[in-house]
């Protein structure tokens, strides 16, 4: 009897021991049954750290994010080889709205198209005096555009302008502003045009009547004032005109048909105010586009004036677009002994360019 008590006591102790050992495989993995056995007093089972050391770099991430939204985003790290472009901002984007003025920074082109909704008038003498009286009878041969040539006064004119800017301050522009009227009918006055010994056989008779009229502008626009709302600038321009008048009977026999044409050139120089009015979210700006200048040498005075308002679209880089409305005047009067000329293009225009 008490040599199975031994025997007895070993039986019961394997038993426990295997009995624990299932239970713990049981309830974890490998791992977390080790740990259980070698911590058993501990809590609930901490995450092991991340390898590689994740912490950090999230720590990291977190301080690179701006603490403003009217800050820009920070410039992107690293070695580049190529150098990215330097855009301006968009206005009221980063910071408060204040009036900007789109206007060609060095090495940009500006180009613009225009349409004159013109009333055009002229008179044309020649030969200047009339050579059927004398001293104190005697009188300028004045013939109207409209009333005695019978040509249209209203028309549409075309002009198209090219600019580059070459220094911060300084640049090359170049316009031409050009149309052909067609008229003619009926001729119900009585005027001298071209030939002195027939200066009535166009009265009561069908004729043809044609003024071609260029306008070309080249020269040097220097911004004496710039700043980032308003402009003011003063340029100089060579001026050439190229005139031709024509009035054709077909009814007056092959002796009647007159035409003048002549080349004139000038010298204009004037001055340009440009200034901001308001500036919107988007970036569109509202501004002030005027100038005007005074034509002369060469027995030839006359005005080029232009008064306007411009609204500005940032395109992108710097880059622009705007669409511009306004008044404009171009008079031009050229005095020899033998003839007497004179033409007036005056009307609203509208004009949309680019400044890339």
């Amino acid at each position: 009897m008490l040599r199975r008590i031994p025997y007895t006591l070993l039986v019961c102790l394997v038993f426990c021991l295997s009995l624990f050992a299932y239970q713990t495989s049981s309830a974890a993995g490998p791992d977390e049954s080790l740990e259980l056995l070698l911590k058993p007093n501990q809590g609930a089972p901490v995450a092991a750290p991340a390898v590689g050391g994740t912490k950090a770099r999230r720590s990291t991430k977190v301080t690179t994010i701006p603490t403003t939204v009217n800050c820009p985003p920070p410039a992107p790290m690293g070695i580049s080889k190529v150098k990215a472009a330097a855009c301006d901002p968009v206005p009221g984007l980063y910071g408060p709205i204040s009036p900007i003025l789109p206007a060609p920074k060095m090495g940009q082109w500006e180009m613009s198209v225009q349409f004159i909704f013109a009333n055009s008038r002229g008179t044309i003498a020649w030969p200047r005096y009339s050579p059927w009286f004398w001293g104190y009878w005697g009188w300028e041969n004045n013939v109207d555009f409209n009333g005695d040539l019978k040509l249209p006064s209203y028309k549409v004119w075309p002009q198209f302008t090219a600019s580059y800017h070459f220094r911060p301050n300084w640049a090359v522009r170049y316009t031409i502003l050009g149309n052909e009227l067609q008229g003619g009918g009926w001729i119900d006055t009585y005027f001298l045009f071209g030939n002195p010994y027939y200066p009535f056989i166009l009265y009561g008779q069908m004729a043809n009547t044609k003024w071609i009229h260029t306008y070309q502008r080249l020269g040097l626009v220097y911004d004496a004032i710039r700043t980032c709302s308003a402009k003011v600038s003063v340029f100089a321009d060579w001026v050439h005109t190229d005139e031709r008048i024509e009035a054709n009977c077909s009814y007056c026999g092959p002796w009647f048909n007159a035409v003048w044409s002549n080349s004139i050139n000038s010298v204009i120089a004037g001055i340009e105010f440009h200034s901001s009015l308001k500036t919107a979210f988007n970036g569109g700006t509202l501004s002030w586009d005027c100038k005007g200048g005074g034509i002369f040498l060469d027995d030839v005075e006359g005005w080029d004036v232009e008064v306007g308002a411009r609204y500005s679209i940032p395109l992108n880089c710097g880059r622009a677009g705007y669409v511009k409305g306004g008044y404009r005047l171009v008079q031009l009067k050229k005095t020899q002994y033998d003839f007497l000329f004179k033409s007036s293009i005056e009307g609203g225009f509208i004009e949309g360019g680019f400044i890339f």
